[in-house]
């Protein structure tokens, strides 16, 4: 189709007939009784849309749109200290962290670094001032990832990296914001290995015995 410069003074100089016929050559459906005012409209926006740049019109077509094939790699790190925990069920933690390479700096050229950890707080309440209970999992150095198992039937945990010294104060290097452990069915809370379940009829057609005797074979460190 050969462009033509549309403008609406020129439209309007146009038949209705002469107006259709042009929306025709546009690819524009008109209906019959359609106000000869919105047939302008309707080819003003098409001569607008033909005259944009390229790369400013939206792609629709999937075999017109870009495709980037090059794999496209995060980076190893943000240059940050931080430390953030999510659940990946009530029993296990997954932590995740970053440091600076000011700090990496700093605790390498220590002579008293000894190694860094991770210090899980366990909280009675979401606002405890101090924890009921903590332990600590050694990392490495190169490490920014963990695997954390939570103690059994907790309510609320945090995660701080630590970096600890001999002879000298550990230094609290990243704190995870507090996260709430959800707890299931109290039925499934007291079940433990050996204890007798007084569960209903329908609930042991369920195959529930099996699926927590199962579960104790291949995960009891979950039940400690």
């Amino acid at each position: 189709m050969k462009t033509k410069i549309l403008s609406r003074a020129y439209l309007e100089t146009l038949s209705t007939p002469d107006l259709i016929s042009l929306a025709d050559e546009y690819g524009i459906d008109i209906p019959d009784d359609l106000n000869r005012r919105f047939i302008v409209g309707e080819l003003l926006e098409a001569a607008e849309e033909l005259d944009r740049p390229e790369q400013d019109k939206m792609l629709t077509d999937e075999e017109h749109a870009p495709v980037h094939t090059d794999e496209e790699e995060l980076p190893k790190t943000y240059n940050e200290t931080v430390i953030s925990a999510m659940l990946r069920n009530p029993a296990w933690a997954f932590v995740f962290w970053d440091i600076r390479a000011d700090d990496l700096t700093r605790l390498n050229a220590s002579g008293d670094f000894s190694h860094l950890s991770l210090r899980v707080s366990i909280f009675d309440q979401i606002d405890s001032s101090l924890p009921a209970e903590s332990f600590e999992v050694q990392v490495s150095m190169d490490g920014r990832s963990q695997y954390v198992l939570l103690p059994f039937g907790k309510k609320f945990f945090r995660v701080d990296l630590i970096a600890h010294f001999s002879g000298k104060k550990e230094d609290l290097l990243a704190i995870s914001r507090r996260i709430s452990i959800p707890h299931g069915n109290e039925l499934l809370t007291e079940a433990l290995p050996g204890r007798e379940l007084d569960i209903s009829p329908a609930l042991r057609l369920s195959g529930l015995s099996e699926l927590l005797k199962n579960h104790y074979e291949n995960h009891r460190q979950s039940f400690s």
